[in-house]
């Protein structure tokens, strides 16, 4: 009796263990396409996109009316609720504006399928600027917002365009990180290695303006890593330091500072 029970607490505490490895965890929450649709009101509409031929991502797009209108690829972050969390964010960004909007859940998350990993993550990113173009958007019109999570993926896509030729009009990171260790998703996650989101090799090759907002007392992300990727930018960034905002509550301020 003493060997099975021993084996079993052992396994119980390498398992918190292995867990406590990892700062954070992919905070997936699932919704159904149905559900999804209560958020199609006022302009928006969903919008699947196909990334691999398995794999398709639910989003939401508000197109502008004018056809020479800006439009905001937003990079979201890691959360529970994407679309319902991060449609009345836009919604606040843009006011009366007329302006184009699309954001899409990472895979996994929402009613979109696929596993959640840094490539993916941001091949798929790729995809969805791509869209946004065959929508008419154009590159120089276009400008890419990440928060948290997604500022690394908005400035992986950044260094990815200047590279294709297509820089985009503006990138703006609100609670920027410079590396974000993730627990890999499933029952297994916990003991392999972190997914690394890691703007090291991508900053370089940014050659659009770009606009952090960070909030003075984020706890999540404290504000020292955006002061080393403005610096690492250069001339090329402008660094808001938002006092008294925490890593939630900085959207009145980001959009004073950055709209």
């Amino acid at each position: 009796m003493l060997v099975p029970l021993a084996l079993v607490l052992l396994l119980a505490a390498a398992w918190f263990a292995a867990g406590k490895m990892h700062p954070y965890a992919y905070w997936i929450g699932r919704t159904t396409t149905a559900e999804l649709q209560s958020l199609a009101t006022d302009g928006w509409r969903l919008e699947p996109l196909a990334v691999t031929p398995d794999v398709t991502l639910a989003g939401l797009v508000r197109p502008p009316r004018q056809a020479d209108a800006r439009w905001i690829l937003f990079v979201p972050g890691n959360a529970p609720a994407l679309l319902a969390g991060f449609r009345p964010v836009l919604d606040g960004l843009r006011g009366d504006d007329d302006v184009g909007l699309a954001l899409w859940a990472y895979r996994g998350f929402d009613a979109s399928t696929g596993t959640p990993c840094p490539g993916s993550l941001a091949d798929d990113l790729l995809r969805q600027w791509r869209h946004l173009m065959t929508l008419g958007a154009r590159p120089e019109r276009t400008e890419i917002w990440g928060y948290s999570l997604g500022s690394v993926l908005a400035v992986q896509l950044a260094a990815r365009l200047a590279a294709a030729g297509e820089r985009p009009a503006r990138l703006v990171l609100a609670a920027a990180g410079e590396r974000i260790a993730i627990m890999p998703y499933g029952a297994f996650g916990r003991f392999r290695g972190s997914d690394v989101y890691d703007v090291a090799g991508a900053l370089a090759q940014v050659d659009c303006a770009t606009v952090i907002a960070h909030g003075a007392a984020d706890a999540a992300l404290p504000i020292d890593g955006a002061r080393r990727l403005a610096a690492a930018l250069g001339p090329r960034a402008t660094l808001h330091e938002l006092p008294g905002k925490g890593h939630f509550d900085l959207w009145d301020a980001v959009r004073r500072v950055a709209w």
